[in-house]
């Protein structure tokens, strides 16, 4: 008799060990074992793309150099809305949008898809000859529904043409030509027809800011920066 019941314990432990997925730590408290191989922790899956961009300033324009490579190592369907294959946004200082490459560049509107093959590099290259000098950020994406491969990194320009200045206008002179006070000096600027356009809007006395350029004759308002 206490043999078959030493026999039937036994079987109970062993059935209790293999069947619960738990166990009792010194306390005899009972700890759920997790199945780690179930849930692998995000940073375990291995990028599928790897994306960089290359920044130079040359001819009095920003260049941008946009590169990504599949390394997945396997290729990859892609599928762009239009024949646009990426897109950039340049943000200020503030976080407000200056521009972005979709707005202005007019692509084809038919779906194109292709076979992103395996250690193969998509390149594009974009001009920004318009920004002032100062510091921006620059956001670089595939456009593609698959697949973003997004940078973002720091911009900054200083070989542009164009300069940012604020002051107060203190009167119009005649119709393409202002007066501004900038820090208690008394500045004359020309008008482009954009800033013609825009200066209607404007109250004499407020404080202004606005993007100019300037030679050895005279400094030139391209536009208003109006929020």
């Amino acid at each position: 008799m206490p043999f078959k019941i030493m026999m039937i314990v036994l079987l109970v432990g062993l059935l209790s060990a293999c069947g619960t997925g738990n166990e009792t730590n010194g306390n005899n408290e009972v700890v759920k074992i997790e199945n780690t191989m179930d849930n692998p922790n995000q940073s375990e899956i291995a990028a599928k793309v790897h994306p960089s961009i290359d920044i130079k300033e040359e001819n009095n324009s920003t260049i941008i150099n946009y590169k990504v490579k599949n390394i997945s190592g396997e290729p990859i369907k892609l599928l762009f809305p239009s024949g646009l294959q990426a897109d950039y946004i340049v943000y200020d200082e503030k976080g407000n949008k200056v521009k972005q490459s979709s707005d202005e560049v007019m692509s084809t509107q038919a779906i194109t898809e292709m076979t992103f093959d395996k250690n193969q590099e998509i390149q594009n290259s974009f001009t920004i000859s318009d920004l002032y000098n100062g510091a921006y950020k620059i956001e670089v994406f595939l456009t593609a529904q698959e697949e973003q491969a997004k940078v973002v990194m720091d911009l900054l320009v200083e070989k542009s043409l164009f300069s940012k200045a604020s002051g107060v206008l203190t009167g119009q002179i005649d119709p393409h030509s202002i007066e501004v006070d900038i820090k208690g000096e008394k500045v004359a600027f020309q008008l482009k027809d954009e800033a013609k356009q825009q200066l209607p809007s404007l109250k004499e006395g407020s404080e202004i800011s606005f993007v100019y350029t300037e030679n050895e004759i005279q400094k030139t308002i391209e536009k208003f920066l109006i929020e």
